[in-house]
């Protein structure tokens, strides 16, 4: 018996300690990770937010650049120096307002305008027409006085009426005495509308700290705490330039520093907000732009850092109870174990004859599809070789005809030779070749129908081609039977196929048919193409007796015919049908209301890009 055992309090002692340290690393686990996670959160706030307010700084530069050299421009222009010498000249005067608005509207700017060195507007173009009106006197505007005076001004204020933050650049047109100013009015509402669409929280102040451009609202024309001197709640508004804002200063108090940036704290509307806060000075300008990044995805952050922090030290305070609860089974899993591994040998013995037996079974599916495959050729073959068998008659004939007209030429030849009449002879030979060409055609087709096919990738396949192609190979069946064969094929129409399964579809449904009108007194078959709904029916028509209703289901069926013995193998149509299924197409067949069959074959359309198309 353990002294644990003997003393049930040194027990429970033990047990008080493991839940105290327990408890110790579960809030110490805790702590660590929300340190963890909140650091690293701000690292990459801070990598967000500093080239952030870069952007913002080079957004601003670049939309003052882009217009504070108009006056310079303006006011060595000799057209504004002419105007001004001569004020009186109204077509002078008129011909530079309709100049200032062609550069106005050029450089992309909301107002420019001359003005007299008495302070009226002289000539100008202003986007709102708000301000600038001819004769408006600027005598009292800051940038007009400066520019009288220095030769260059600027201004930074809000129009009252339109309550827009503006820029105003002037610069003095000539020596002395100084003829007139040239001005631009410079406006940010596009850069302000930006920020606020994109979720930004920018400010930016002037020399006195005042905010003059903000995302939020609720922070313009209001200065920043930091800027007042100590113990002034805030600064005389000055020269009026903005509106008075009766919300007090901006405060924000930095809860920590963090390198060039700050953590502050700042009372808004909804109450005190935590940001990240960041400032680049515009020297230039006398500006400072603020940029503040919310803490709520910080906090958010420290929350899910302290939770899994507690979590992975609960595990880990689990993970050690496991252990000791482990240790103590640890004999009786040593049993088991061997109990186990016989288990598992067995099971794993069974497993690899279970997949010797899968490997073999999909051995002999394999073998077996493509014994089916070649079985399929092999029948596709058999359909073909029955087809050119029935064909052979009407086909012998069709070359013992040119073969007899042949012979007939070759003897007139020899007395036309003997006479020496070399014209009629070299009309001999025209004809002899011109039937041998014919014959040359027949069979260079009948050979490459008869070859066994070896289906790889399909291809484009005219059907206009497959139905010339068929055509030829039955055109002496045709003349024998003395049937009228319609066609009506359109030109550049194309499916995807084999052309010579094609072909052999065509030939078997033409067969049928003219089977089908032997015995007819007036014997005609249709052969029409059409596209409908981007699907192409080729459809045959004969007015025969047509296919008995009992029988028309089984008109597919492989070796199933209802010609007589030794007039076909009951092939055709069921190899017909493979095919046209393998082209992802159907084949039908129907009596007509009329008399006779109708065998529709119907295939999706196929377009060519500009590729090169087998038929």
């Amino acid at each position: 018996m353990s002294v644990l055992q003997s003393f049930p309090w040194a027990r429970r002692a033990e047990q008080f300690a493991f839940a105290a340290i327990a408890l110790l690393l579960i809030v110490a686990g805790s702590y660590f990770a929300q340190r963890v996670w909140r650091e690293n959160g701000l690292r990459a706030l801070q990598a967000v937010n500093e080239p952030r307010i870069q952007l913002v700084a080079n957004a601003m530069k670049a939309e003052i650049s882009r217009q504070d050299h108009l006056p310079v421009v303006l006011a060595f222009d000799p057209d504004v120096r002419a105007a001004l010498a001569t004020p009186l000249d109204q077509v002078l005067r008129d011909g530079l307002s309709e100049k200032l608005k062609r550069v106005g509207r050029e450089a992309d700017t909301r107002a420019l305008y001359v003005i007299s060195p008495y302070g009226k507007v002289f000539a100008s173009y202003d986007d709102t027409a708000w301000e600038t009106r001819t004769e408006s006197d600027f005598s009292d505007r800051l940038y007009f006085r400066s520019a009288m005076k220095a030769g260059r001004g600027t201004y930074l204020g809000v129009d009252q009426s339109s309550e827009r933050v503006r820029y105003y650049v002037a610069h003095a047109v000539g020596g002395t005495p100084v003829a007139g100013v040239a001005a631009v009015r410079i406006e940010f509402d596009r850069i302000e509308a930006d920020w606020e669409k994109a979720g930004e929280r920018v400010l930016v102040s002037d020399a006195s700290g005042t905010v003059f451009l903000s995302s939020d609202a609720s922070f313009k024309y209001r200065r920043i705490k930091a800027a007042l001197p100590d113990g002034t709640d805030e600064l005389p508004s000055g020269d009026g330039a903005y509106p008075v804002n009766h919300s007090g200063p901006i405060d924000f108090k930095v809860v920590e520093h963090r390198g060039d940036g700050r953590i502050v704290q700042v009372q808004t509307p909804f109450g005190l907000h935590s940001y990240l806060y960041h400032t680049m000075r515009l020297r230039e300008y006398g500006w400072t732009i603020h940029r503040l990044s919310d803490m709520a995805t910080i906090e958010s952050d420290q929350r899910d850092g302290a939770i899994i922090g507690a979590a992975v030290s609960l595990i880990a305070v689990s993970a050690l109870l496991y252990l000791r609860q482990r240790q103590a089974a640890l004999v009786a899993a040593r049993k088991a174990s061997a109990k186990l591994s016989s288990v598992v040998a067995e099971r794993t013995l069974e497993l690899r004859e279970t997949n010797s037996a899968l490997r073999s079974e999909i051995e002999e599916r394999r073998r077996t599809e493509e014994q089916l495959r070649d079985t399929q050729n092999s029948l596709m073959q058999a359909g073909k070789l029955a087809a050119l068998g029935q064909m052979s008659a009407a086909i012998a004939h069709e070359i013992n005809q040119p073969l007899a007209a042949i012979r007939t030429f070759i003897a007139s030849t020899k007395v036309y030779s003997d006479r020496g009449d070399a014209k009629k002879v070299a009309t001999n030979l025209d004809l002899i070749n011109g039937l041998a060409e014919r014959m040359a055609n027949i069979t260079s087709h009948l050979k490459t129908f008869a070859r066994k096919s070896e289906p790889g990738k399909r291809e484009p396949v005219d059907v206009e081609r497959a139905v010339e192609g068929a055509m030829l190979l039955i055109e002496s069946q045709i003349g024998l039977s003395g049937a009228a064969v319609e066609t009506n094929v359109p030109h550049h129409v194309f499916v995807r196929g084999y052309a010579v399964q094609l072909e052999q579809v065509i030939v078997n449904l033409l067969q049928n048919a003219l089977h089908a009108v032997v015995d007819v007194a007036n014997p005609t078959i249709r052969l029409q193409v059409e596209i409908n709904n981007e699907i192409v029916s080729i459809r045959v028509i004969d007015n025969g007796a047509g296919i008995p209703k009992e029988h028309l289901d089984q008109v597919f069926d492989p070796f199933f015919t209802t010609k007589a013995i030794g007039k076909g193998l009951g092939l055709g149509l069921s190899i017909s049908y493979g095919i046209v299924r393998d082209f992802g197409g159907q084949i039908r067949a129907g009596n007509r209301e009329e008399g006779g069959t109708e065998m529709i074959i119907e295939l999706p359309i196929y377009q060519p890009e500009n590729a090169s198309i087998h038929a």
